[in-house]
């Protein structure tokens, strides 16, 4: 692997890593916040926030 292609390879991998870690810091402190919003005490509607979360970022 030829230098310039190893720093494009980093690059990428560093804004996926960055991407991940974004969408896995943000689950436990949402389910927190959560609670204290109207409709907060439903799981079913915690989940389902959470999971179109997830979805639009894996869209992106």
């Amino acid at each position: 692997m030829s230098p310039l292609e190893r720093r494009a390879s980093i690059g990428l991998a560093s804004i996926y890593g960055l991407r991940m870690l974004g969408l896995f810091i943000i689950l436990p402190v949402f389910a927190l916040y959560a609670e204290h919003l109207p409709g907060g005490e439903s799981h079913l509607l915690m989940g389902v926030a959470l999971g179109a979360y997830g979805l639009t970022q894996a869209i992106l």
